[in-house]
């Protein structure tokens, strides 16, 4: 089967957890026998500092892609409309935006020009924003990935930020025959905003990563440079990191990844180590065996929790990092409501190993479980696509 992934975001580096969803996608839908191709929309950033980044991205994407790279290069002219039309949904409709306002136009006769040489079984475009590719293309089978539910997004987060109404959701998703949902609560809406759509819910796949027991007092924290992780990472901080230093005076708090060029003004603490982008997670992990989620604000997929959990570590989360995961009641966490309880997990697991061994055996069975039931879920999403496939009438 060959599947078309359609995205405006790089696969790579994989520094941000939207990267790291595709990639996992990719290298399931791979394990499962498809051939994959990539197609990156590009839109060329206006503001100059971003220039570098953007650059090594896209070509460690076609790097990593090679004769399965596709890249759609979305007109100068075409981004700078993008740019005022988000000005105006700010400003003048209260930064609600229509689902397509971020489609180029051209997308779906190049997407159709390369179907028509590879043939593709299903196309999956990641994010409503690209939905209306869906309405324009012969492949047969049409999903999204929506990796997150953006209605009244404002509202779920507390801040006045862009969102579009449950009705533009509601637009974009019925033009799906198939739609991913990473977490089961988003599953039950999108089927209720979508009734003809199949919906699967897939979380994400996890390679587990044993570890051995290390010892310390350090405390992990990886994440890419959302805004949300910012917000989480500076209340722990500000509101439990002392209390734990008062009962573990050598308590260290060690953060990896992009998020780290936005929190430099902790550089230089006794109790905080920036180590900035990470090559090699496994690496990173193993400078502990505690790993936190204290993300308190957002939508979506927890990867940071489910990451802790695939690397072995004892993880201990905010309330709302728990929210949507993989069979919650059996999930290997450690849930703080409170800085008290944060403070208390850490005693219980530092004194002594036994707790940490225990963790670790309950890390193994739950990501092995978690594995199962998402190639499950792909297994289905692919006989539904084959079945699609099947009944395509246009001739080459």
């Amino acid at each position: 089967m060959r599947i078309l992934i359609v995205s405006k975001c790089p696969t790579h580096k994989p520094t941000a957890g939207n990267r790291r969803i595709i990639l996992n996608q990719v290298e399931l839908l791979r394990q499962l026998g498809c051939e994959v191709f990539f197609l990156y929309v590009e839109e060329l950033p206006l503001r100059s500092a971003r220039k570098p980044d953007f650059e090594e991205d896209k070509r460690s994407t076609s790097s990593y892609w090679l004769d399965h790279f596709f890249l759609f290069k979305v007109p100068v002219i075409q981004k700078l409309w993008f740019n005022v039309l988000l000005r105006i949904r700010r400003y003048l409709c209260s930064n609600v935006e229509g689902c397509d306002d971020k489609y180029p136009p051209g997308l779906a006769r190049y997407v159709n020009k390369l179907d028509s040489e590879y043939r593709f079984d299903a196309c999956i475009v990641n994010y409503y924003y690209l939905s209306k590719l869906l309405t324009g293309i012969s492949i047969p089978c049409k999903a999204v990935f929506t990796h997150d539910y953006f209605a009244y997004k404002n509202l779920v987060v507390g801040e006045d930020i862009m969102h579009i109404t449950a009705h533009s959701e509601a637009l974009a998703m019925q033009r799906a025959d198939c739609i991913f949902a990473v977490q089961e609560e988003e599953r039950d809406y999108y089927r209720l905003i979508s009734p003809n759509s199949r919906v699967y819910t897939v979380f994400s796949a996890y390679e587990y990563h044993p570890q051995p027991v290390v010892g310390n007092h350090n405390i992990l924290f990886l994440s890419g440079d959302n805004q949300f992780n910012i917000n989480g990472i500076r209340s722990f901080v500000n509101d439990v990191l002392p209390s734990i230093r008062k009962r573990f005076n050598d308590a260290c708090l060690v953060v990896g990844g992009s998020i780290c060029k936005l929190i430099g003004d902790y550089s230089g603490r006794e109790d905080i180590k920036l180590l900035g982008y990470v090559d090699d997670p496994s690496a990173f992990y193993a400078e502990g065996d505690v790993a936190i989620n204290p993300v308190y604000q957002g939508t979506g997929i927890k990867i940071k929790t489910f990451e802790a959990v695939s690397y072995d570590k004892v993880t201990l989360v905010h309330p709302h990092s728990s929210r949507g995961i993989y069979k919650p009641d059996n999930a290997p966490i450690l849930i703080c409501h409170s800085c008290e309880e944060w403070v208390s997990a850490l005693e219980d697991i530092w004194n002594g190993t036994g707790r940490i061994v225990s963790m670790k055996l309950a890390d193994e069975s739950y990501i092995s479980s978690l594995n199962s039931f998402v190639e499950s879920e792909y297994r289905r999403f692919m006989e539904d696509a084959a079945e699609m496939s099947s009944k395509r009438t246009d001739v080459k």
